[in-house]
């Protein structure tokens, strides 16, 4: 490929727009450009290495034994409501009607309409076990957008289904997907962890995520002391004191507090002049089991600097997850003014799960249940004494923070070691979790009518560019690991104008013997200046480079370069094809 026939627009300046690593350097090598916030175009360079990474994710998904398939990213809601997650996802879920007012959604993920296929397709079994995936666009309404394609509206995933009659059929398919995508990962390249996870909106009983350590990793993971073990901070065990409820205390002057339109902890802070822990924050939840009697509503409350671990609460109240407005309604309550008193379920006091470091707390603001409206100077007692005979819980049940004590397995105190991370890859024992509430069943070897058991697999595709690209680039640009780098092989002609330069760089371009081995070439054949053409070679991160230039012709040598160790080594004109092929391995 000759660089004056394709488009490599490359950028001098960097982007205003781009904080990560990965999204400057991606912007100004010309591998994408921004359409809106949060999607954007792949030019020709960016296309390429995507279409590497999907290469390497499908062929070792075909080597597992899955079955690729492709589904529509249309989806009709009623099969997100048949599985309870309509509200789940909330506003991340992109909604729209047809022209003929029916409601869709495009898909953000496809348990739904893969378990809906199954159910029609799968009778006996002897068709289990079955495992199908497809590498397709999804759609989340992020509210946040960030850094460039590791945080968008609109992404390349690949998302595989397993379907099992048993849980250790279902056990051998985890640990199958799991030692594929190490493989996969490791063929891109890229140096990563194994963590354990939340399974959250997903549901299941487990889930593994495969991370890379990074400066624009959004997800905070944890290491627990000197061990190799890494958890999300959804899971991360905190050290608690060992605090009780008070049986007796002073009840606060409590007293009403307008707050027009602010909702927040951070907007309620600066409005009221106090710091975000001096707020309670009241988490309204409910709890989804198809197959389990009517479960009330209940509230979580932690200080208002602090995050709720939806895992922790799982633990606790399985099939847990924040409640809708209509619940929330229904206890009592106003959306973004939720307060610990008044709440109810019929005439009975919703439970209350309390986080630890809220017994500490004295004269603090709640939300009132009143639209624009907190409560100011309350205390513990007031809570406690609304309602004596309220099912209470304290324990953990927030996300851990730096400074945070940990817990071993065998209870001894630990340090917590926080870095931040880019998910690449999310692995889950899923159960009877979709199955149920879809009635996917098959006819067991006695003739039973049994509900399949699931697994559920998925790798974000673009985020393995941006990974590669945070984790090996340099102050000059972006170094490609040789698996996903758009060309293996760059060819800098610094004389276009010479025909000795031209020829020598067709005899590369057109080698029979770097063909064979796969090894595509990207000749610049631009008329610029030499300073240019290295620094856009730099920059686009093309793993060897052949120089061919006037002063090393007249010794009959040809410079080649490796990118990432900035090596060169001066080659005979003859050698330089049997010299490429074994830099390149």
């Amino acid at each position: 490929m000759r660089w004056t026939k394709t488009l490599i627009p490359t950028l001098k300046e960097v982007p205003q727009e781009a904080e990560a690593k990965s999204h400057r350097l991606m912007l100004r090598a010309g591998l994408i450009r921004k359409l809106a916030s949060g999607t954007y175009n792949y030019l020709p360079l960016g296309l390429r290495a995507l279409n590497k990474a999907i290469a390497i994710v499908r062929e070792e998904m075909d080597r597992a034994g899955a079955l690729e398939v492709l589904l529509p990213a249309i989806h009709p809601v009623e099969l997100w409501k048949e599985s309870g997650r309509c509200d789940i996802l909330g506003d991340d879920m992109i909604h729209f009607k047809d022209r003929h007012g029916r409601e869709n959604v495009l898909g953000p993920t496809h348990e739904e309409v893969i378990t809906d296929l199954v159910r029609r397709e799968v009778r006996s079994y002897k068709q289990l076990p079955l495992t199908l995936y497809q590498i397709q666009t999804k759609f989340r309404d992020e509210m946040r957008p960030r850094s460039g394609v590791i945080r968008s509206r609109e992404f390349i995933m690949k998302d595989a289904y397993s379907f099992h009659a048993t849980a250790e059929s279902l056990d051998e398919t985890y640990e199958i997907m799991r030692r594929t995508y190490e493989r996969i990962f490791k063929r891109c390249g890229l140096e990563f962890y194994v963590v354990q996870a939340d399974p959250g909106a997903m549901g299941g009983n487990l889930s593994q995520e495969f991370v890379l350590f990074s400066d624009a990793g959004e997800d905070w993971m944890v290491q627990v002391g000197d061990s190799d073990r890494v958890v999300s901070v959804e899971m991360a065990r905190r050290k608690l004191k060992g605090l009780s409820l008070p049986q007796e205390g002073a009840a606060g002057k409590r007293r009403p507090m307008p707050t027009p339109g602010h909702s927040s902890v951070e907007s309620v802070s600066k409005y009221l002049k106090k710091k975000p822990s001096d707020l309670l924050k009241t988490m309204i939840y409910e709890a989804l089991d198809p197959t389990a009697p009517y479960r009330p509503p209940f509230a979580v409350l932690v200080r208002g600097d602090h995050e709720v671990s939806n895992f922790k609460v799982r633990e606790k109240v399985p099939g847990a997850y924040m409640a809708s407005p209509e619940v929330i309604q229904y206890v009592g309550s106003r959306f973004g003014f939720s307060g610990p008193l008044g709440l109810h379920d019929k005439n009975d006091p919703i439970p209350f799960y309390i986080d630890e470091d809220v017994l500490l707390m004295k004269d603090f603001i709640t939300g009132a249940n009143e639209k624009d409206l907190h409560f100011a100077d309350v205390n513990l007692m007031d809570i406690l004494n609304y309602a004596p005979d309220r099912k209470i819980v304290v324990g953990d049940f927030r996300q851990a923070l730096p400074g945070d004590k940990g817990v071993l397995e065998n209870g001894e105190e630990t340090e917590l070691h926080f870095r931040t991370a880019i998910e690449l890859g999310h692995i889950f024992k899923l159960g009877c979790r979709y199955s149920e509430p879809f009635k996917a069943q098959f006819l067991d070897k006695g003739g039973k009518l049994t509900s399949m058991v699931m697994g559920c697999y998925g790798i974000g595709i673009n985020r393995i560019l941006a990974a590669a690209v945070e984790q090996y680039a340099d102050e000059k640009g972006i170094v490609w690991p040789q698996a996903i780098s758009p060309f293996r092989l760059l060819v800098l002609v610094l004389d276009p104008g010479d025909a000795r330069s031209l020829e020598i760089a067709r005899s590369i371009e057109d080698s029979e013997e770097l063909a064979r081995r796969g090894i595509d070439i990207l000749v610049d054949d631009r008329d610029e200046t030499p300073g240019v053409k290295f620094n856009d070679a730099d920059l686009i991160g093309i793993p060897f480079r052949v120089v061919i230039g006037p002063k090393a012709l007249r010794s009959g040598k040809v410079e080649i370069k490796i990118r990432k160790t900035s090596e060169t080594l001066l080659v005979d004109i003859p050698q330089v094809v049997s010299e490429i092929v074994k830099q390149l391995g």
